[in-house]
């Protein structure tokens, strides 16, 4: 049984750290999560435990090795997203912010049943119809969710450090607080579990990506797009 992490973690905006200063965050009951670009790709890892997010640091779409305990070699394809999510306004003015190449094991077990690895298998890399496919049942069961009880998003940022533009060639200026600010997510599930529950919830069950569903769904976006084209050329 999944904990109750509402309980367990105090809600903590996402701000804007001090120089070198890391600092956590965390939401729960958060409805307005946005999940889109999502892609296939390989991750580096599938060991015990692994949940195949991407090493801080690391360049996306890279094969980086993780630290996980038992590591594999094997590589496991995993979908990769990007957020959006809320924050302070010494983050972004708009108070929203997106984080880029998220990659979760767990949070893919939501969107899709038994067989998810067949349905990865079977989107090419750069596939139009397949990726558009997936991302409509992303969207789909992200709303399902934001609709009922929303979602638990914890992580880190930092503020790293940078040399004054000014002081260039200055090797004795002080370090000023970098512009850029890059969220992590570490944790991103369902405040509360029973939205999920495949057992009881015949509505999320049906919108879950199933081997057989991404056919139908591939085959009618492949007719809906020749039909486009037909209208076009007439």
């Amino acid at each position: 049984m999944d904990c109750d992490c509402s309980k367990v973690i105090p809600s903590v905006p996402l701000e804007r750290p001090d120089a070198g200063e890391t600092k956590y965050f965390a939401y729960h009951n958060c409805k307005d999560l946005v999940v889109g670009g999502t892609v296939v790709d390989n991750s580096s890892c599938g060991g015990r435990f692994c949940d195949r997010q991407i090493p801080a640091g690391s360049a996306p779409g890279g094969i980086v090795a993780c630290g996980c305990f038992h590591r594999r070699d094997k590589y496991k394809i995993i979908a990769e997203h990007s957020l959006g999510i809320p924050c302070k306004a010494n983050v972004n003015e708009s108070e929203r912010v997106t984080v880029s190449n998220f990659r979760s094991l767990r949070f893919d077990e939501l969107l899709f049943q038994s067989g998810s690895q067949r349905v990865f298998d079977s989107i090419e890399p750069g596939d139009p119809i397949g990726n558009r496919v997936l991302r409509a049942s992303v969207s789909k069961l992200v709303k399902f969710v934001n609709d009922r009880h929303g979602w638990t998003i914890v992580g880190w940022v930092r503020t790293g450090t940078v040399k004054d533009a000014n002081e260039e060639g200055n090797r004795d200026a002080e370090d000023i607080a970098a512009e850029d600010v890059r969220p992590h997510v570490t944790y991103l599930y369902p405040t509360d579990a029973s939205d999920v529950d495949a057992s009881e919830i015949e509505e999320y069950k049906a919108l879950r990506l199933t081997e057989d569903l991404f056919r139908k769904e591939m085959k009618k976006e492949e007719q809906r797009l020749n039909q486009a084209k037909k209208q076009k050329r007439s």
